[in-house]
């Protein structure tokens, strides 16, 4: 079974955003790969079928509330596509931290209240109020989702961050050392990896038991720098705690699946990866 960590379905408030873009300058995250029909064509019966052409069973739509040009995509939106199909998507609801904390915590409780929503997605670097993840302002966020019983996905990417207009330093994952330090409890995901900082997220992976990484699109295809240390690292310490995805618009389905297929893992890991680490962190296993 395979889950998808990294979905963004073609619904109205993303299809305007850079990843369904085909002309969108300085993507080069899709380089060597098609774009996918159902982005092309904003279709949302055509995705559902690359996912059964690829093997994928669960989509995780995972939540965005950042600055421009990456916008906001309302949790409403994203609970319609859950609702409506809610045998093929789950979701991790998507927290603006640049609005006031009280705000935060209620969308949280809100979201999670909703069936299919597995945990809380924030983008700290892509804010428009920029923060690392060991920013005490984020600590009530970690509390409510410690008492949730529920994942935090961190996006740390350095081309986030770029495209945000904010410094390159928001990508570092050193700082949730801190953070899963005082959370002992609660399980961090390292959504895009933190690429180009691969060795620094491995190594606080390597020390910290409740940090997860979710390289996506760049663990896809042995070409990608760094991409060969994320398989290396799951086939040695991290095979419970590496995660699939594919970035879905950015790289296509299908594809994806198969140039993943060159990695070679040790047994049992491939299995995990793709599809049984997702479904045991979001209690669905």
């Amino acid at each position: 079974m395979i889950v998808d960590m990294r979905l963004r379905p073609p619904i109205p408030s993303w299809v305007d955003k850079p990843q369904f873009r085909s002309g969108q300058p300085h993507y080069p995250s899709r380089i060597g790969f098609p774009r996918p029909p159902s982005a092309e064509q904003r279709s949302l019966p055509l995705l559902l079928a690359e996912m059964d052409q690829a093997g994928i069973r669960w989509g995780v739509i995972m939540g965005r509330q950042s600055a421009d040009p990456l916008g906001v995509i309302p949790n409403d939106d994203i609970r319609a596509v859950v609702v409506a199909h809610p045998d093929r998507f789950v979701a991790f609801a998507g927290i603006d931290i640049a609005r006031p904390m009280a705000w935060c915590l209620a969308e949280i409780d809100r979201c999670l209240a909703w069936p299919g929503f597995k945990g809380i997605s924030l983008e700290p670097g892509a804010s428009t109020t920029p923060m690392l993840a060991d920013d005490r302002r984020l600590y009530p966020i970690y509390q409510r989702c410690t008492a949730a019983g529920v994942p935090v996905s961190i996006t740390l990417s350095g081309l986030l961050c770029h495209m945000a207009g904010n410094g390159n330093q928001f990508a570092s994952p050193l700082p949730l050392y801190q953070a899963a330090k005082d959370f002992p409890n609660l399980q961090f995901v390292i959504s895009h990896g933190a690429w180009p900082a691969v060795m620094e997220a491995l190594g606080l992976a390597f020390v910290m038991a409740n940090v997860w990484v979710s390289p996506d699109l760049y663990m896809v295809g042995t070409e990608i720098p760094g991409a060969h240390e994320y398989i290396r690292a799951a086939n040695h310490y991290l095979g419970d705690r590496t995660l699939f995805g594919t970035a879905y618009p950015s790289r296509p389905l299908v594809e994806s699946v198969r140039v993943f297929d060159d990695w070679t893992f040790k047994p049992g890991v491939k299995e995990k990866v793709l599809g049984l680490n997702a479904l045991r962190l979001m209690n669905m296993a």
